[in-house]
């Protein structure tokens, strides 16, 4: 697929084409890790133990664990820009 990319001729409308779509995968996947976050959060004030939500989602313990932790939810809403 690189060579593929690379063997193109590019101009500027493809340039700018594949910006935009950039931009806007790196927005989805933003919204989508905000999304899972705040499953995340939900989950662990239901009273869910961290194992339980490592195995529903896949992430690993140690990230779980940071997640969850108070300092960084308070970090995380504080520069959310709903905030």
């Amino acid at each position: 697929m690189v060579g593929t990319l690379y063997c193109r001729i590019m101009d500027a409308d493809q340039m700018r084409r594949l910006a935009h779509q950039n931009q806007r995968d790196k927005a989805r996947e933003e919204a989508s890790y905000a999304a899972l976050v705040a499953a995340i959060w939900e989950a662990h004030d239901a009273g869910w133990r961290q194992f339980e939500i490592v195995r529903e989602v896949g992430l690993t313990r140690e990230r779980v664990r940071q997640i969850c932790d108070p300092e960084y939810r308070k970090r995380r809403v504080a520069r959310s820009p709903s905030s």
